[in-house]
């Protein structure tokens, strides 16, 4: 049984509260003392994932290295970490860790294999699409990705920047992207997790993290 969480959050702040917020409301706390003690780290100055990994920016791993350290000396015993496209780095992350860092791509991929899904759409940030961080888990399960074209992955970017800025965006555009492919999608970015899409059947890859963090914490 885990004793301490701890969120490597700030990419971006808004998902990372709402993992938080919907973390504690799935707790049945009859008082402060039955919630889960964690420690969250809002490293909202780790550099852009999405330029790094494909425009050359600045690399987000030796701050993402130097998060987990300042969870770890917290006395965390597992760590979740609210953003899709840093589990690029995931291997590199955890060989670095001595605490245990929850995947949650592969969870992702675990849960999707569970309700039998064959294929899938994928909705998330052209970071996460043009690396396939996906396909390397789903693959192993036999699950087909259909990626997003270009044209799509715009609408998406442009989305997840305007949440990041705080504007409120339009979501008939997305949907009726998503709904032409007639298949379970993917919510496969955190800031994409913090809208409230109506008219598309999707897993939420965020709330599956969430899924597995009160499982390890033993909440049922």
């Amino acid at each position: 049984m885990y004793k301490k969480l701890g969120i490597l959050g700030g990419m971006g702040p808004l998902a990372t509260s709402i993992l938080y917020t919907n973390i504690i409301k799935s707790i049945p706390a009859q008082k402060d003392q039955d919630s889960i003690n964690m420690v969250i780290l809002n490293a909202c100055y780790i550099p852009d994932r999405t330029a790094a990994i494909l425009h050359g920016g600045e690399s987000p791993l030796p701050h993402l290295l130097d998060a987990l350290k300042t969870l770890e000396l917290c006395g965390c015993d597992l760590i979740a970490i609210p953003c899709n496209t840093s589990h690029y780095f995931y291997d590199e992350m955890q060989n670095n860790c001595k605490v245990k860092i929850l995947n949650m791509i592969e969870l992702t991929a675990e849960k999707l294999e569970s309700l039998g899904v064959t294929e899938t759409y994928l909705m998330a940030t052209e970071g996460t699409v043009k690396t396939g961080v996906y396909e390397k888990y789903l693959g192993k399960r036999n699950i087909k990705i259909i990626p997003p074209t270009d044209d799509e992955i715009k609408e998406m970017m442009k989305i997840i920047y305007e949440v990041k800025a705080g504007i409120t965006p339009d979501l008939s555009r997305l949907e009726k992207i998503v709904r032409q492919y007639d298949k379970l999608a993917i919510l496969g970015c955190t800031e994409l997790s913090t809208l409230q899409f109506k008219n598309i059947q999707f897993i939420d890859a965020m709330e599956v993290l969430k899924d597995k963090i009160l499982e390890s914490f033993g909440v049922k």
